[in-house]
């Protein structure tokens, strides 16, 4: 399998579940915290983690760290 077949295969597993679609709509609008995402989307943390992840992996999002606040996590969707 090519490379690019594989980093199709992990985009379309990482929208294949229903809350990370979600995720995608909600930074569709603009970037928002890993908190943030968790609380519209009545996730825990550690779930909203693993979604996160999922996504990265998949190419779709980036995260980043704003500079008041190393801890926090703001995720946007990849250009």
């Amino acid at each position: 399998m090519s490379a690019q077949a594989q980093t199709i295969d992990r985009t379309l597993a990482a929208l294949a579940e229903p809350h990370r679609r979600r995720v995608v709509d909600l930074l569709s609008r603009g970037p928002r915290p890993a908190g943030e995402l968790a609380r519209e989307l009545g996730l825990s943390p550690p779930a909203m983690s693993r979604h996160l992840r999922a996504l990265r992996e998949g190419g779709l999002v980036e995260e980043s760290h704003p500079a008041f606040d190393a801890r926090v996590r703001v995720y946007a969707l990849r250009p």
